[in-house]
């Protein structure tokens, strides 16, 4: 975004809330505040800003705030794996496909599939001082109102629409829609419909036994395919659940791909293994995986930049437990 003068900046967030004013509660109030100006333009400006509208800071959403009274905010989970929020409509076709999640700031996201219909994404990243600000205006067409509370609607990858708001001043929901018909009118319906969940969770088949000093859990991601359920945990530096994966470990159907290596034969849980060591491919730079096949023909894999000794040494204290993957395929409940 272009730096805009004082004076141009007043006049979007006036016009702006001009927009707002003839679609949310209470309108005729905020039209008769608009139309009282303050002596002061610079404390005119401030109050404006921190009256409404949408930001984005760098391309990423921070964070809204609202201009209309809204209930008390919501509690945030204590526990990062439950998933806050579910649409309470889709368009129909539409089915859950993969849920994953990581530890406070980062965000929890879901998603739904309508095959030909298109994709829907719902992230819900909890809010925090640091994502408040800094602020930035948007235009009046972006804006969009999600029961009484400022949002924004942009075009994502000329193929949907990408909506952001905050139902609770606790979370802040991301709606993506990609190839679904109408975005935008879909996504705003959507939004004004989405609920609170707090009961769905993330809950893969595997938990970390030991892990290099510095690094803990970072991430559960669990999703289907053909071949069957599939849980993915990724570890990173301590506190630092935003950074790359440093380890990832997975279990799920398929087999690791050479990708132009040699497998080197070692064992694994008391059974016949392999280590694939770190190369360039197809596929690009590969870190070194180690792979093996357990009872009922699932592939557990652990790669990362450790070398081989540690990735076996994690493969070794994986833990496998019962997963839900009883949510895949079904509509919002």
């Amino acid at each position: 975004m272009t730096r805009l003068s004082e004076e141009n900046t007043e006049n979007l967030i006036r016009e702006s809330l001009e927009h707002l004013a003839t679609r949310a509660p209470d309108g005729a109030e905020i039209r008769d505040a608009l139309a009282e100006r303050p002596r002061s333009r610079s404390r005119m400006s401030l109050a404006l800003v921190a009256a409404a509208v949408a930001i984005i800071a760098l391309g990423v959403p921070l964070g809204l705030r609202a201009f209309t009274a809204v209930p008390p905010a919501a509690q945030r989970n204590a526990d990062w794996a439950v998933l806050p929020y579910k649409p309470g409509w889709l368009p129909d076709g539409f089915r859950e496909t993969s849920r994953s999640a990581k530890p406070y700031p980062a965000p929890q996201m879901r998603e739904w599939g309508g095959g030909e219909f298109g994709q829907i994404q719902l992230t819900s990243t909890p809010l925090s001082d640091e994502r408040t600000g800094p602020w930035k205006v948007a235009p009046a067409p972006d804006q969009i109102v999600v029961r009484g509370k400022v949002g924004m609607a942009v075009e994502v990858y000329g193929q949907g629409m990408m909506l952001t708001w905050s139902p609770d001043d606790v979370y802040l929901l991301t709606l993506r829609l990609l190839n679904v018909k109408d975005p935008r009118a879909t996504g705003e319906r959507i939004a004004e419909e989405m609920v609170p969940d707090n009961r769905a969770r993330v809950s893969g088949e595997l938990r970390f036994g030991r892990v290099p000093a510095g690094l803990e859990l970072s991430g559960v991601k669990t999703f289907m395919k053909v071949s069957g359920g599939v849980t993915e945990l990724e570890a990173t530096q301590a506190g630092q659940p935003l950074s790359a994966a440093v380890v990832t470990a997975s279990l799920s159907g398929e087999p690791p791909e050479p990708d132009g290596t040699e497998p080197v034969p070692l064992k694994v849980r008391g059974r016949d293994g392999r280590y694939f060591p770190e190369r360039d491919g197809e596929r690009g730079h590969q870190y070194g995986v180690v792979a093996v096949q357990l009872e009922g023909g699932r592939w557990l894999a652990v790669s990362g930049k450790p070398d081989q000794a540690t990735l076996l040494d994690i493969a070794d204290t994986l833990q496998i437990v019962p997963g839900d993957y009883g949510w895949f395929g079904k509509a919002p409940e």
